[in-house]
């Protein structure tokens, strides 16, 4: 059939032989995707315009041999980088194997290197470390080296403080006096490490200058069972005291200080006591004072006692006592007689130590400031520092007391050297101490 224009009217041209002939023998067909002409003789590379969309011919117009090799050699070496860079998952065993965590320590020297050197990988140059991420280890670790930096520079705060205290009384070796009474208990000499002992000694000084302990109180510190106990040793307990015979036990002070008396309760009620605090009375009404006073209810007894010697118009009612006020509460003898003397004493100690430590560091820096050159104390300003340190929480701890002799323990007897006396039954006070300050009655 003759190509007309009639017949060739909705047919594309075909792409023209090289004379510009259809080729002899072949049948005339149409290219659906033939481009004009023009463009072909042009010699125009834009074969993917939108007026020419791609198609997939038998016969390509450009070659793309060029760009599959091209992909080809990029697939080729991503897969090498791949098999010579191990997993994230072998990476992370790896550095696993090289903390410790596999038994058998299978990771090689190569891999422990890999833990820190570059990762090409992770787009990694030569000046790029794989770092881990801070763990709670690290957390945990920080927050301790915090706490420590803390906690020495208190001590050190602490040690200053204590530096200021008396400790020109320790001229005696305690154990010098060191003996067993003939009318105490063969028992040894009961100590635990979880209960710290602390005598608390109240000077007073008579006509003569001579200076006694008027108050007598073991401040025990009990960790294990949470509590923190006073115990008063009445002043006129009948006790041997090392060199003198048998005493008022405050007279020790008056012949030994504080070394004598310390070692006379530890000869006679068999319990270990090697630290003390002594303060002087006149002193102790300045530190009441400094603190803010103590709070104490006044019954019509107390009342008629303040009024009649103090010039005061109590009447029966909670008050504030300060000063001589306060000091006077605590020495009252002629209403209760020692034992409510001693109860009076163990409430406003017990009052001074809560008020102390809620005072706040600033004003308790001050307190000590002016407190602690007025105390004696054989305690070593480190070792106190520490000691304080150690049992901070007992001022939370509960509060117990007890006084020595105990009620129905002993007989009251006066003799021409001494003077009226409580002899006291020392088997039953030392069973009766040894299960309030230890809270174990073994003998042992």
């Amino acid at each position: 059939m003759a190509n007309t224009p009639q017949n060739n009217h909705n047919r594309r041209p075909a792409t023209s032989a090289p004379s510009g002939r259809t080729p002899q023998g072949q049948p005339h067909r149409p290219q659906r995707n033939a481009y004009p002409q023009n463009n072909a003789v042009n010699g125009s590379r834009d074969v993917y315009s939108r007026s020419a969309p791609r198609h997939h011919e038998p016969n390509p117009m450009v070659d793309i041999s060029s760009y599959s090799n091209r992909r080809r050699n990029a697939q080729t070496r991503q897969s090498a980088a791949q098999h010579a860079m191990p997993s994230r998952k072998q990476r992370e065993a790896q550095v696993r194997y090289h903390d410790g965590f596999d038994p058998d320590d299978r990771a090689s020297m190569v891999d422990r290197r890999r833990a820190v050197e570059p990762s090409p990988a992770h787009g990694g140059g030569a000046g790029i470390l794989r770092r881990r991420r801070p763990g709670k280890r690290h957390i945990l670790r920080n927050i301790l080296c915090i706490l420590l930096a803390i906690l020495l520079l208190i001590f050190i705060w602490l040690t200053a403080l204590f530096s200021g205290m008396d400790r020109s009384h320790n001229t005696v070796s305690q154990s010098t006096y060191v003996r067993t009474p003939q009318h105490a208990p063969t028992w040894d000499i009961k100590s635990s490490p979880w209960v710290t002992n602390i005598l608390l000694i109240g000077m007073d000084q008579d006509d003569n200058s001579t200076r006694r302990s008027d108050s007598i109180i073991l401040l025990s510190i009990d960790r294990l069972h949470l509590k923190l106990k006073m115990t008063s040793f009445l002043r006129d307990t009948y006790a041997e005291i090392p060199n003198h015979g048998r005493q008022k036990l405050n007279a020790a002070f008056a012949y030994g200080g504080p070394a004598m008396t310390m070692q006379t309760l530890e000869n006679n009620y068999r319990i270990k006591i090697d630290k003390y605090m002594a303060v002087d009375f006149n002193s102790f009404a300045t530190i009441i004072s400094d603190v803010g006073g103590i709070n104490v209810t006044l019954n019509e007894g107390l009342c008629k006692e303040f009024n009649a010697n103090l010039g005061t118009h109590y009447t029966p009612g909670k008050y504030t006592l300060k000063g001589t006020e306060a000091l006077y509460y605590t020495r009252i003898r002629n209403y209760g007689n020692d034992y409510g003397r001693a109860q009076r004493q163990r409430e406003v100690i017990g009052q001074l130590l809560k008020k102390m430590a809620a005072s706040g560091p600033i004003k308790l820096s001050g307190l000590l400031n002016k407190i602690l050159p007025l105390m004696w104390t054989n305690i070593s300003a480190p070792e106190l520092s520490a000691t304080v340190m150690f049992n901070a929480p007992a001022v939370i701890f509960q509060q117990k007391t007890q006084q020595i002799p105990a009620d129905g323990t002993f007989d009251g007897k006066t003799f021409d050297d001494a003077g009226w006396v409580e002899v006291a039954d020392m088997e039953k006070n030392c069973t009766l101490l040894r299960q309030f300050v230890f809270e174990d009655s073994s003998h042992s």
